[in-house]
């Protein structure tokens, strides 16, 4: 079996994290910055070094269950990794991955976590709770 790629995409970084061989748990790879193209560059590195076969990518939708503008992005990117990658691309809802993220680690903030790393594990573990979610349904 392969892994599973899970992505949590923004403007200027993504967090990103794994499946392990058995698709049962997610574990965070890192988060990334950089423009479009570096971010690509990046998943194809990281999709031969890992053997991926299918990539879930965060989707933003509105409380109301509207596609807003950063969900628009996210089909945008969407389209272009199943063109680029040639693999298929699951969109997960990822409505309540910061909260749910803020959530988990909100312990370390009371223990003086600074704000920049703070904002880095928020993006990774949202990635590891998109990544989980899929995982956890596809059983």
């Amino acid at each position: 079996m392969k892994r599973i790629l899970g992505i949590d995409w923004g403007d200027k970084k993504m967090g990103v994290s794994i499946s392990d061989l058995l698709h049962i748990t997610a574990s965070g790879v890192g988060v990334f910055y950089g423009n479009k193209e570096e971010k690509f560059n990046i998943i194809e590195e990281l999709i031969k070094k890992y053997d991926i076969d299918k990539i879930v990518l965060g989707m933003p939708i509105s409380l109301s269950g509207e596609i807003e503008n950063q969900g628009k992005k996210i089909l945008e990117i969407k389209n272009e990794m199943e063109n680029r990658f040639k693999l298929k691309i699951e969109l997960v809802d990822e409505r309540f991955t910061s909260k749910i993220s803020k959530n988990i680690f909100s312990y370390e903030k009371k223990k003086g976590l600074k704000i920049k790393r703070k904002k880095v594990e928020d993006d990774l573990s949202s990635a590891i709770i998109i990544l989980n979610s899929y995982l956890s349904r596809s059983r």
